[in-house]
């Protein structure tokens, strides 16, 4: 028989757990579930595609990051079925002691292959390959060069090796040189190939002079330019011609690939010593067989065909059109993140909430991960949208726009 559930009770909370429930944070939370504003942890009923059921409805999907849409391909499920079948559900323990099936170092082969280089090392998430990168080559009086936009797992990455964090200003490495060309400490300069939430891309080859001019060690994370950019959709690196250069490129499984974890690619001496050091990898559980076939199927495909990068590229530019042709200006961006600036929180909260009442999913993006007042839209695209889904979320998005009063330029309520 099952035991009722009930909370503890009968004593006041230990110190650090009145802490924790009182962070300001929470109540934020508590408050946008009570007012039904909370677009966060909406509950997923379904595959994630163009059309996803969320919430008891079938909602159009504007806020996925199935960039390629091969979480959904027949093909990346059957490698998904048939390595459970082979290899089982899980592996119950870490590369370094029993976890380290053929399956792993397959796509370590593939993966090194793909982006023409000697290493690579995969992880059971993305943001683990970088906390483990960035805790690893970073000791303690070290810099680490941060664009002011990087990704937390970055930033974790940074505070447990417990360097010196060095925040530059967003894509712009002339402030990184007029801040690093003087200091005599060694360290790595850390930039995102696409940057996830306004979808703009870093120029790399001006960061790598400034990299060697500085003697940095250059680390691109390619999240989400991994299958999005570049010809062969190897990422920013590809298209700004850096893939040999930087020394270090980390990716995650979870957006193009269509499955989780993520890998760190580079020179074999170096992955190799990573391999022993990095304690986010040594000392934590092996990826699944399945996420590892899942990944290594999806990256077969868009190394055979990459046709389906442009295909993506075609759907983004209908988009962006759209908007435009309506009046709204998105953020400049060519990759599949197409963001529009709202303004404050509660009008990006609102203008969310009005997309969700038309059936509509997309992600809002409010402080802090953006700064106060510059609240954004995020739209991802995938290669599978249909062009008249494009086009209606064009339609809703200037319809919300002009409900709520915003300026289509992007600079919050429209003066009266």
């Amino acid at each position: 028989m099952t035991r009722p559930e009930h909370d503890t009770a009968g004593r006041a909370p230990a110190p650090v757990i009145q802490r924790l429930l009182g962070d300001p944070r929470v109540a934020q939370a508590r408050l946008g579930k009570r007012i039904g504003r909370l677009p966060y942890f909406t509950r997923v009923e379904s595959a994630t595609g163009p059309i996803t059921r969320m919430e008891g409805r079938d909602i159009l999907n504007f806020g996925s990051n199935n960039y390629l849409g091969l979480a959904n391909d027949p093909r990346v499920i059957a490698a998904a079925q048939e390595a459970s079948a082979r290899w089982g559900a899980g592996v119950t323990g870490s590369r370094l002691l029993n976890g380290n099936l053929a399956l792993h170092e397959e796509l370590e082969d593939a993966l090194r292959r793909f982006y023409g280089r000697t290493g690579a090392m995969v992880f059971s998430t993305g943001y683990g390959a970088n906390l483990g990168l960035m805790s690893s080559l970073l000791g303690r009086n070290d810099r680490a060069w941060v664009d002011e936009e990087m990704h937390a797992s970055v930033l974790d990455g940074v505070w447990l090796a417990r360097a010196n964090m060095k925040r530059f200003n967003h894509n712009d490495p002339e402030h990184l040189l007029a801040q690093a060309k003087d200091d005599t400490a060694s360290g790595l300069c850390v930039v995102e190939g696409v940057y996830s939430m306004r979808g703009d891309r870093a120029p790399l080859r001006r960061f790598l002079e400034v990299c060697r001019e500085t003697r940095l060690a250059l680390v691109v994370d390619e999240a989400h330019g991994l299958g999005t950019v570049g010809t062969r959709g190897l990422g920013t690196v590809e298209e700004d011609g850096v893939v040999q250069d930087a020394d270090f490129i980390t990716i995650t499984f979870s957006k193009s690939l269509g499955s989780c974890g993520g890998a760190i690619i580079g020179d074999k001496a170096q992955i190799e010593a990573l391999r022993v050091l990095t304690r986010p990898f040594l000392f934590t559980a092996a990826n699944t067989p399945a996420s590892v076939a899942a990944a290594l199927a999806a990256l077969r495909i868009l190394h055979e065909d990459p046709g389906l990068v442009a295909q993506l590229k075609e759907r983004v530019r209908t988009l962006r059109e759209a908007l435009m042709a309506r009046g709204l200006r998105p953020l400049p961006s060519d990759g599949p993140i197409v963001s529009v600036e709202v303004g404050a929180d509660f009008d990006t909260l609102q203008a969310w909430r009005l997309l969700w009442n038309r059936g509509i999913y997309a992600n809002p993006v409010i402080h802090p991960a953006v700064p106060a007042g510059r609240g954004l839209l995020r739209l991802s695209v995938m290669r599978t949208h249909e062009e008249q889904m494009v086009r209606t979320v064009a339609d809703a998005c200037a319809d919300v726009f002009s409900d709520l009063q915003l300026s289509h330029e992007g600079r919050g309520k429209v003066a009266s």
